[in-house]
């Protein structure tokens, strides 16, 4: 059971490792243009803990939370249409 365990938190670390190469990679060769996100949402999305990322980045776990949580915030705010704008008369019909 130990050596899953370890072999798992290897798999998650070089997955990190791959995707902060690759998402670097692809800004300076502008091939492509990767979403703008933070290290710590990078991080968190091949799969590392709040922990191991505050470890890696020498920060707390509460900072990592509250970067991550800020994400999530500034995402949905995007995503929520807008309230619908009364229709203005033009100006013929007034």
């Amino acid at each position: 059971m130990a050596e899953d365990e370890l072999l798992s938190r290897i798999d998650s670390k070089l997955g990190a490792l791959l995707a902060i190469s690759v998402d670097q990679y692809l800004r300076e060769t502008g091939i492509a243009r990767p979403k703008p996100r933070s290290i710590d949402r990078v991080l968190a999305d091949v799969g590392l803990s709040a922990r191991e990322i505050a470890a890696l980045l020498g920060k707390t776990d509460r900072a990592v939370n509250l970067v991550l949580a800020a994400e999530r915030h500034s995402k949905t705010a995007r995503r929520r249409p807008e309230e619908p704008t009364k229709p203005q008369p033009s100006p013929e019909e007034v």
